[in-house]
């Protein structure tokens, strides 16, 4: 078995590689390869989800077993793409290899294909909601994020937003004035029992959420949602019922955000954020404002931007003015942990892990607000092995990924599954190649809950697991195309 995985090669040895590879291929720009993929507001996953599918029978090349992690190191010059992988990323992009950075100047005969996975002059995530923290201004946001889902409507796409330009748009709820809600609007009066029926359904979808994954749910989701949004602008209510309307209508829009980041259009869940984050402030609840960008910097990390997710989650704490629970303190200082991991900050990183530790440890789960109820321990263990990970040491990772496991339970089964793919990946780092194959067996065996990224993080496991050259990869790898 190899001692030199590429998987566990330290980012300094892989950048002299990459020195190396741009030097032998001098037309190469892998920098054009993630301007292109987030020109189509498309994650890692995404491309290498539609890579996978691509029908060899439709194609004169073999179309590779993609995964998250080789385009990863495509776009960091840290493997260059073989005749096969420059094919398909040109046949799902629509792009040319120069378009793509991957030569400086097309073969004789080779056609220039510039047509993207967008239409021409495709809006970005914020289109027409540049008013939105103007004063009246959320039931037209309202409106315009709730066309992107209508049925009748042909599916819009929209450009993800990134760096600056998504930061600028959540600091937003850093210093806006919420406007005084209106004492009636024309119609029936809503109540504190529909307000009631209204949160108890939402919770419900939280944890069908969890269970069934995210696609499954979305439509009941923005069904809700389109009721929560038809009561705020047809109804008449109390001061009080009204900023709880907007409390449900942000955490509904935030789990649409996360459903429809699940299904790789990270431009729409941009949408549903931003609007989220609005209501919130309308709602005057810091803890659900908070939890929405602390999705965004989810999003934004496993995009491979780690530093607008660290901004983001410093945001989520500034804003919410020390008006957080113990558990809601922990969960930001653990998303900082694996932001700062993915940045390669270690030091940083175990700060934030320390942080993340102690404030679980004073929370009080009685106190704890209901979206919350996934987070525990087990989460800011999770968290802390990712963030070791990320900088390289995936021998202590273990423990913490292996704490993470035995303490969830059973009734997160797609967190669960998460976290033991995440200990398989480690095992395979840390060259136990025998172990990660167990694990992620009995874990696709076992578990079954449609996600897309799950899907994306199995091929990743298989395809580390097949770098090694152990010689049970191919056999899981079938295993897991016919599982999964």
């Amino acid at each position: 078995m190899p001692a030199s995985a590429p998987r566990t090669r330290t980012r300094e040895a892989e950048e002299i590689r990459s020195a190396v590879l741009r030097a032998k291929h001098p037309g190469w720009k892998p920098e054009r390869l993630v301007a292109f993929r987030q020109s189509l507001g498309w994650s890692r996953a995404t491309l290498a989800r539609r890579i996978r599918r691509i029908d060899p029978s439709n194609v004169p090349f073999t179309p590779p077993m993609a995964g998250e992690l080789q385009v990863m190191r495509h776009e960091r010059g840290w493997s260059y793409p073989g005749e096969d992988w420059q094919a398909a990323y040109s046949h799902v992009t629509g792009a040319t290899r120069v378009e793509l950075g991957f030569c400086a100047r097309l073969s004789r005969g080779e056609p220039s294909v510039t047509a993207g996975g967008l239409p021409p002059g495709a809006p970005v995530a914020d289109d027409g909601l540049a008013q939105l923290w103007t004063s009246q201004s959320l039931t037209t946001a309202w409106q315009e994020v709730m066309t992107t889902v209508d049925s009748s409507m042909e599916r819009r796409q929209f450009i993800a937003l990134s760096g600056v330009a998504l930061t600028a748009a959540a600091h937003e709820w850093l210093v806006a004035d919420p406007a005084r809600l209106a004492s009636a609007l024309a119609g029936r009066r809503v109540d504190a029992g529909v307000v009631a029926d209204l949160t108890a359904a939402t919770d419900t979808l939280r944890r069908l959420d969890d269970k069934l994954g995210g696609q499954a749910v979305f439509g009941m989701v923005t069904e809700q949602l389109r009721v929560v949004v038809g009561l705020l602008r047809n109804t008449s209510y109390s001061q009080a019922d009204g900023q709880a309307l907007h409390g449900i209508a942000a955490e509904l829009a935030r789990l649409a955000g996360w459903t429809t980041y699940d299904a790789g259009r990270h431009g729409e869940a941009q949408r549903f954020y931003l609007v989220g984050l609005r209501a919130a402030h309308e709602a005057d609840t810091p803890g659900v404002a908070a939890n929405i960008l602390r999705c965004m910097a989810h999003q934004a990390r496993s995009n491979g931007d780690p530093g607008t997710a660290i901004e983001l989650l410093r945001s989520a704490r500034a804003g919410s003015r020390g008006r957080l629970t113990s558990t809601e303190q922990a969960v930001l200082a653990a998303g900082l942990a694996s932001a700062y991991g993915v940045a390669g900050d270690r030091d940083s990183a175990l700060t934030a892990s320390d942080a993340a530790y102690a404030a679980i440890e004073q929370s009080q789960p009685d106190e704890e607000p209901p979206y919350l109820y996934w987070a525990g321990p087990y989460t800011i263990a999770h968290s802390v092995g990712a963030a070791l990970m990320s900088t390289g040491d995936p021998t202590g990772a273990i423990p913490h990924f292996q704490t993470a496991i035995d303490r969830i339970g059973t009734d997160l089964p797609r967190d669960r599954l998460g976290f033991v793919l995440n200990l398989a990946m480690a095992h395979t780092r840390a060259d136990d190649p025998d172990t990660a194959i167990g694990i992620t067996r009995e874990a696709i065996t076992t578990t079954t809950v449609p996600s897309s990224i799950m899907a994306d993080r199995i091929s990743e496991v298989c395809q580390a697991i097949t770098a090694t050259g152990h010689p049970g990869a191919s056999e899981l790898a079938e295993h897991a195309r016919e599982t999964v």
